[in-house]
């Protein structure tokens, strides 16, 4: 079956080798003091939350005495407070890793035993095609090579860096036709397009010079942690809810994450995806606004199923299109850290 490997902007490697973060109910430490922020009243509707997520390190103020409520929330921050709440929720101090080396990228190959068939640093790898906003690359090693084996294994990673991507693939033959996407490819090997992650998920790869250009954002390392714990996706998760009819290719990540705001469904999808498995404490909940045409509603049901999320109005309508302020952030973010926080319906 034939997939699509990537968009422009990135694939940053979706998995990672090590044992994956499958806490739940996890208990968070306070790390620091709570500074009393002037513009949070205490005993006011947000001041627990807030003063939870800053002790437990997972939100900041706008200043040493200020922490903005009313301010929006923007998609950067959305980022980094969903990789801060991932570690936090698998053990962490809520500390996002450090960007890899980007110059050493690397695709290996092994068989099921984990002997390496070959090995190749990205922008290295023979028989590739690049055209249009569609990557597609493919090892092809001799001409008919009955002695590789039947089925592969590709990882895909930085060097010294933690987190890598892994799929299971099978071997083929090519003899591609001329005019086609792999006119060139001939012999035995493998294609990214025959490499599935355990999840099902299709190989992604990311556009090299994309790559480099976001490295400068101060929220890209939130977004190569989460992309590479498979937590999120840049384009479905927060370039297609933002750029709408508009098309992705013509948002700029890295000039307009930092400005704009952050959307309820997207808080949702990503929440949802970093928190871990979370107790139900409302085994069924009624949200008019979201059904099976709702992109991710699952995921979004699964954090009023937790007691998480709640509706914007009377009918309980999810609203996923409105903004969101700090404060509104902090309190669902404190109900993912603290049970005791959790609404339960009725």
């Amino acid at each position: 079956m034939k997939r699509i490997l990537g968009l422009i902007l990135t694939a940053v490697f979706l998995s990672a080798l090590a044992i994956p973060c499958g806490a739940t109910e996890t208990e968070t430490t306070t790390y620091r003091e709570y500074p009393g922020f002037a513009d949070v009243a205490e005993g006011g509707a947000s001041y627990e939350a807030v003063k939870l997520c800053y002790e437990r390190g997972l939100m900041n103020g706008t200043s040493d005495t200020a922490f903005n409520p009313q301010g929006k929330l923007t998609v950067a921050q959305l980022v980094m407070l969903a990789a801060r709440l991932y570690d936090l929720q698998c053990g962490g101090d809520g500390t996002v890793p450090e960007l890899p080396d980007m110059s050493q990228p690397y695709l290996r190959f092994l068989d099921e035993d984990g002997g390496l068939i070959a090995s190749y640093p990205a922008g290295e790898l023979p028989h590739s095609y690049t055209g249009g906003i569609n990557p597609y690359f493919c090892l092809s090693l001799e001409e008919e090579d009955d002695s590789l084996p039947e089925t592969c294994r590709l990882e895909i990673g930085f060097e010294g860096y933690n987190h890598i991507r892994t799929y299971q693939g099978l071997r083929q033959s090519y003899h591609s036709e001329p005019g086609t996407m792999t006119q060139g490819f001939q012999g035995t090997g493998y294609c990214f397009e025959d490499f599935d992650d355990p999840d099902g998920n299709s190989v992604f790869w990311y556009n090299t010079t994309n790559f480099t250009r976001l490295a400068s954002a101060w929220w890209y390392p939130a977004l190569v942690y989460l992309t590479s714990e498979n937590k999120a996706d840049l384009i479905s998760d927060l370039l297609a809810p933002l750029a709408g009819e508009n098309g992705i290719e013509d948002y700029d990540a890295l000039a307009r994450f930092s400005s704009d705001s952050a959307r309820r469904d997207m808080f949702a999808w990503l929440v949802s995806a970093v928190a871990g498995e979370l107790d139900i404490l409302n085994e069924t909940v009624t949200v008019p606004d979201v059904n099976e045409e709702t992109p991710k509603a699952q995921r979004i049901l699964n954090l009023y199923q937790a007691g998480v999320l709640t509706g914007v109005d009377a009918a309980g309508n999810f609203g996923g299109d409105r903004e969101l302020t700090r404060a509104q952030a902090a309190i669902m973010m404190a109900r993912v850290l603290e049970p005791s926080l959790r609404v339960r319906n009725g």
